[in-house]
């Protein structure tokens, strides 16, 4: 895992520990958003308790 600006400075490679994620955008390969998506909900229970893992 590396971590690197549009700037011209070095990626820092480990990052630094401390660190946000805005959010996460699904797309494919090509950077395509999804289409024809289906209107099913995610059963969070099936999810686990993934906040240990963020």
């Amino acid at each position: 895992l590396a971590a690197c600006n549009s700037k011209p400075i070095p990626c820092k490679d480990p990052p630094d520990k401390l660190f946000t994620v805005h959010g996460l955008w699904p797309s494919d390969s090509n950077g395509h958003d999804p289409v024809n998506c289906s209107k099913s909900t995610v059963d969070a229970q099936k999810l686990g308790n993934l906040t240990t893992q963020l």
